[in-house]
């Protein structure tokens, strides 16, 4: 009788060790971010702002074999943030004319330079939207 009871408890032990299917930091980083990354697309400084925290905090507890993935992507993401801020122009913005023929040529470069940075990444998130599903269960597909 005490075999049997100890074996399911071993066997517990391991999943929550691994951190698959739905257990540990990693997938509970996924979880607290989970709506960011479900609505990242909405082309603002406020979605991007977002992501690039939740990127930072899912890299932090990333399992090695994805954690690079997760820094670039939070890199990138933060890199478009950051151009923006020091152009002083919201992402949302750039869609108008007058706002964008005011800025610099430097400025447009470092924005240009971002954003080609960011969609860089497009393979690297869709691996890591893989990634979380796989171990996480989280779905990031449109619904």
């Amino acid at each position: 009788m005490r075999r049997s009871t100890w074996l399911p408890s071993v066997v517990l032990g391991l999943g929550l060790l691994t951190g698959c299917s739905g257990g540990g930091p990693y997938c509970d980083a996924v979880g607290d971010g989970e709506d960011v990354l479900k609505s990242f697309g909405r082309q603002t400084s406020a979605a991007y702002a977002d992501y690039a925290d939740v990127t930072r905090d899912v890299a932090k507890t990333a399992p090695a074999d994805v954690k690079e993935q997760w820094q670039a992507v939070a890199k990138a993401t933060r890199a478009v943030v950051a151009a923006h801020r020091k152009a002083d122009i919201r992402i949302q913005d750039m869609k108008d004319e007058e706002k964008v023929n005011a800025l610099s040529r430097e400025d447009l470069e470092r924005i240009q330079a971002a954003n080609e940075a960011f969609n860089d990444t497009a393979s690297q998130r869709k691996e890591l939207a893989q990634h979380m599903h796989d171990e996480c269960g989280t779905d990031l597909s449109d619904e």
